[in-house]
């Protein structure tokens, strides 16, 4: 699944440390979530699926939850990772 990623830019932008850490706060334990070079990126801790990518986190956030809905990752799944 990938997201809204013509908005990619390099370089970090203001607030991107918050926003990564609330995405991390809000979706950590089911997603490895990253932010690169206006690249935002999460992967299932299950296993299932690709890396989900968006050029904002409003954007990564909308399309994990998209992804969750599908189907939930249980949140043991990166138990041990």
């Amino acid at each position: 699944m990938v997201g809204d990623t013509e908005q990619a830019e390099d370089g970090p932008k203001p607030g991107d440390e918050d926003a990564l850490a609330a995405l991390r706060w809000h979706w950590g334990e089911a997603y490895a979530i990253t932010a690169e070079g206006g690249l935002w990126r999460a992967m299932r801790r299950d296993g299932l699926g690709g890396w989900i990518e968006a050029g904002s986190p409003d954007g990564l956030g909308a399309a994990i939850s998209a992804d969750y809905a599908v189907k939930a990752v249980p949140r043991d799944a990166g138990a041990g990772r």
